[in-house]
C-alpha cells in the first residue's frame, strides 16, 4: 500500500498503543477515527475533549459499518481479536486493508530490528538485549510488547539504530511485512486457548516472525523446541541455536545475540550481574517476619508459574486465578511437593481447584487481598508467598501490571 495515497484511517481500540498509533497518524497529516468497544464512561472527559479538539472521531460501544466505511485502512490495538464479533466480516465487505500496530510501525522504520518471541521470558529478554546494546553506544529503542509501542518511537529511528521488539502472538497474526534483522523465538507451551483452538494454531502465529526473513537475516532458535514442528524447513534466515548455557534460557538468547552482533560474552555477564529483575517478573516485594513476597503477575499460564517455583526455594505458598485462558492446570501438579499449599481467587478458582484436588492443600477467596492476608497469617519464617497467577488478569484487572501493583499495595499494608 502506498501510504501517501491514504488519507482516512481508522484505528481499533483506544489504549496506550491506539494513542499513540493516532499521533502518528495525525503527523503525517492522515484523518483519524477511533472504534472503541468500551463505553465513553471508561476513558477520562479530558482525553475525549482533547481528541475532538484534534479532530479525531471516535466510537464506542462497539465497531459499526457506517463509521469505518469511507477509510481505507484499519489498524488494529495489540490484543484485539479480529476473530470475535462483527469486525473481521465488515473489514472484508468494504475491501479496507487491516494490519496491525506493529506491521504499520514497520513501514516507517529506518533501523535494524531484533524481534523476540515466546510463550515465557520475552519481557526479561528484550530488556537485557537493550541493556547489553547500550553498551555498546548504539542508538538503541526499545518497544513492542513491554508496554511501548513501536509507533511511539518509529519516526524517529535511522540507518544503523537497533530496535528491540518484544513481540506477541497477536501481533504477529496481522503482519504482512514486517521483517527483523534477528528473530527470536524463545519458547513455546500451550497459552491462549481462550483466542486459538488449538497449539498448532498457536505455534503458527508464532512462527510468522521468520515469515519474511532472507539469507541476510538471522533465526535464533531454542535448540528444546517442540520437534513435532517443521522450524527450520520455513526458516529463510541463517540459524542459530541456543540452550541454557547460563542461568536460564533468557540469558542464553541474549548472548547469542550479542555474537552475532559482535559483543563480548564478559560485555553480557555485566549486565546479567546488574540486573537486579523487572516488575511483576519474579519481583521480590518484601521481606516480613521472615516470610518473602514474590510479585510474578506477568505470569499468565502454568508454564510460566512452573518456571517461577522450579526457580524458589521450598517451602512456597502460592497465590493463584484470574480469568481462565482455556488452559491445563495439572502441569503444575509434579513440583507441588515444594509448595505447602494454594491460595486461589478469580473467576478460574474453580477449574485450579479441580485439576489440582487431591494433591496439595486448597482454600479459595473472593479477592486477591484476602488470599493474601490469609496466606501471611499461616506463613512461617522461612516460607516465600508467590503470587503467580497462572491465568489472566482481566477478571478483575485491566491487565497484569495494575494486577501486579496491587499485590504490591497489599504486601505494603501488612508492613
Amino acid at each position: 500500500m502506498d501510504i501517501d495515497k491514504v488519507k482516512r484511517c481508522a484505528i481499533v481500540g483506544l489504549g496506550k498503543s491506539g494513542l499513540s498509533l493516532c499521533r502518528l497518524l495525525l503527523s503525517l497529516g492522515k484523518k483519524v477515527k477511533i472504534t472503541e468497544k468500551q463505553p465513553a464512561d471508561n476513558f477520562p472527559p479530558s482525553l475525549l475533549k482533547r481528541l475532538n479538539q484534534q479532530g479525531v472521531e471516535v466510537e464506542f460501544g462497539g465497531h459499526s459499518k457506517n463509521f469505518i466505511q469511507n477509510c481505507q485502512l484499519l489498524i488494529l490495538s495489540p490484543g484485539v481479536d479480529v476473530k470475535k464479533g462483527n469486525l473481521l466480516k465488515l473489514v472484508r465487505e468494504l475491501g479496507i486493508l487491516m494490519v496491525g500496530e506493529i506491521e504499520f510501525s514497520f513501514w516507517f522504520n529506518k533501523a535494524n530490528i531484533i524481534a523476540i518471541t515466546g510463550t515465557n521470558g520475552k519481557t526479561t529478554t528484550a530488556f537485557l538485549t537493550y541493556k547489553v546494546l547500550r553498551r555498546k553506544n548504539w542508538r538503541v529503542f526499545l518497544g513492542g510488547n513491554i508496554g511501548i509501542p513501536f509507533s511511539s518511537f518509529v519516526l524517529n529511528t535511522k540507518k544503523n539504530d537497533m530496535v528491540v521488539l518484544e513481540v506477541s502472538s497477536f501481533q504477529l497474526e496481522t503482519i504482512m511485512k514486517f521483517r527483523p534483522f534477528i528473530s527470536c523465538l524463545l519458547n513455546v507451551a500451550p497459552d491462549h486457548f481462550d483466542r486459538y483452538n488449538s497449539f498448532n494454531e498457536y505455534v503458527e502465529a508464532k512462527k510468522k516472525i521468520f515469515k519474511n526473513q532472507t539469507e541476510e537475516d538471522w533465526a535464533v532458535l531454542n535448540k528444546n523446541l517442540p520437534s513435532t514442528y517443521s522450524w527450520e524447513k520455513e526458516i529463510k534466515a541463517k540459524i542459530s541455536y541456543f540452550s541454557s548455557e547460563f542461568a536460564n534460557e533468557n540469558l542464553s538468547c541474549v548472548y547469542k545475540i550479542a555474537t552475532i552482533l559482535g559483543i563480548s560474552e564478559s560485555t553480557c555477564r555485566e549486565v546479567f550481574t546488574s540486573f537486579k529483575g523487572l516488575p511483576h517478573r519474579m519481583q521480590e516485594v518484601a521481606k516480613i517476619k521472615g516470610v518473602k513476597f514474590i510479585n510474578d503477575s506477568k505470569s499468565t499460564n502454568p508454564s510460566s508459574t512452573l518456571w517461577a517455583v522450579k526457580n524458589i526455594p521450598a517451602p512456597i505458598i502460592l497465590l493463584a486465578g484470574g480469568r481462565d485462558k482455556g488452559l491445563n492446570y495439572s502441569s503444575i501438579i509434579p513440583y507441588l511437593k515444594k509448595i505447602k499449599k494454594v491460595y486461589l481467587f478469580g473467576e478460574a478458582s474453580w477449574k485450579i481447584e479441580e485439576a489440582l484436588y487431591g494433591y496439595t492443600q486448597i482454600e479459595v477467596f473472593s479477592s486477591l487481598k484476602a488470599a493474601v492476608y490469609h496466606a501471611f497469617q499461616e506463613a512461617e519464617e522461612g516460607d516465600t508467598i508467590l503470587f503467580s497467577p497462572m491465568c489472566s488478569s482481566f477478571d478483575a484487572f485491566t491487565n497484569y501490571r495494575e494486577r501486579g501493583r496491587r499485590f504490591v499495595e497489599i504486601v505494603k499494608e501488612l508492613m
